[in-house]
This record gives structure tokens, sequence and C-alpha cells, in this order.
């Protein structure tokens, strides 16, 4: 087992150097934070296999073209190459609004009507 020698320079700050190097470090880690998620999340772009690695269910490529095809899924498509692209921010509202209703939100929907027809 080595012993290494560690050197340590003792330096004096008051607390208000401190306070504001801390306050400087955190913001410059916050700022990166939050520039990796704003550029992860709505500038991100799919093409169609990795559209296909994204989504959970992993579909073919065929059916994302009768996707497209039927206008239901959200799709650019390059006016040179005719390529699909797919922008990730839009195909996460896609995939929210798959949401299903739930048996008791069906009967509530189901009550609401049928009380206002027999008024």
């Amino acid at each position: 087992m080595t012993k290494e020698l560690i050197q340590v320079e003792v330096i004096t700050i008051s607390n208000q150097q401190l306070e504001a190097l801390l306050d400087a470090k955190v913001k410059l880690i916050l700022d990166a934070i939050s520039q990796a998620n704003s550029k992860s999340d709505s500038d991100e772009w799919f093409d169609l296999k990795g559209l296909i690695a994204y989504l959970p269910s992993h579909p073919k490529a065929q059916t994302i073209y009768e996707w497209v095809h039927k206008g239901v899924v959200p799709y650019h498509k390059s006016p040179d190459t005719k390529m699909l692209y797919f922008l990730k921010s839009e195909i996460n509202d896609f995939i929210k609004t798959g949401r299903r209703k739930t048996q008791s939100e069906k009967d509530d929907i189901v009550k609401k009507y049928l009380n206002k027809k027999s008024r």
C-alpha cells in the first residue's frame, strides 16, 4: 500500500464571497439541466426507424405508414427526399391523446347525457 501526500492550500474568504461562488455554480448547473431538458424533449427528430424504437409498442413500419396515410400520427415530410420525420414533442402529445376512459368515467358521461335528455 502506497501513501500519497496531499498538499492543501488554505485560503480565506468571507461568507459573502463563498455564497456568491456557490450561487454562481448552482446557476450554471441549473442552466445546464434546463437546456438538456428542453433540447431532449422538443428539439429531437425521429426518422421512421427512430420512431419505431421510441414508441412503446414498437409498431411495424407498415403500421406507421397507415397512420400517416390516415392522418392519425403527426409527421413532417422532406420536400427534397420525401422522407418522413417525426418531432418528439408531437409524438408525446399524440401518445397522450390515446388515453382511454375508465368504465366509471364512461358511466358518468352516460348518466349526464340521460339526465340532460330527461329534462
